[in-house]
């Protein structure tokens, strides 16, 4: 059974845990500073162990804008290592309503991949539209975002950033862009370095 109360003395960056008792004799157990630990008797045996604390990382929120499923599939699999939560949007209309919504919800995403042409066509006629900006492209759709939230950051992927259409995404609050050719693992790494500032 415990005497009294236990005590602990700091001696530089350690310190001492002690535990008075009439089985253990004035028991001592070392720990760190700023460690923790949990003290348990159980009849005549004394348990003292550490609490490990867990680190919670926030995760990142990011919202993909691209009309190809399987470009959402592959950055999936490339950036949920990274402890991302990614939220994908198929076309213009629902890329702005789901910045909205995470924007509103205190969710606000600290990066925005949006590509230049979600047509989700490959008739040469809508690609045209979209990069005359008759449709609602990847510059329209970050414009938008702009406008409800001025602090977003957008980085651009697409097979078109090379293009005049790359140079309008930049003018419209871009931050980067960069074109497919870099592929998939290498831009994830970008995006990693990016959100991990």
């Amino acid at each position: 059974m415990l005497k009294g109360k236990g005590k602990f003395n700091v001696y530089g960056s350690k310190a001492i845990i002690s535990v008075p008792s009439v089985i253990w004799r004035d028991s001592q157990y070392p720990f760190k500073k700023g460690e923790e630990v949990e003290i348990e008797i159980l009849g005549e045996e004394l348990r003292i162990k550490k609490l490990i604390k867990k680190e919670q990382t926030e995760r990142k929120i990011i919202l993909l804008v691209d009309d190809e499923p399987e470009v959402h599939e592959l950055m999936r699999q490339y950036l949920i290592p990274f402890n991302i939560e990614l939220y994908s949007a198929q076309n213009g209309m629902e890329a702005v309503r789901i910045y909205r919504e995470l924007f509103l919800n205190g969710k606000r995403p600290q990066l925005v991949i949006m590509d230049l042409n979600l047509s989700r066509s490959r008739k040469d006629e809508d690609l045209i539209k979209q990069m005359r900006g008759e449709e609602m492209d990847g510059v329209k759709v970050a414009s938008e975002i702009k406008k409800i939230d001025p602090k977003a950051n957008i980085i651009g992927f697409s097979a078109f950033a090379h293009f005049e259409w790359g140079e309008r995404l930049l003018e419209a609050g871009a931050k980067k862009i960069f074109g497919k050719e870099i592929g998939f693992e290498n831009f994830a790494k970008k995006i990693h370095e990016f959100v991990a500032r």
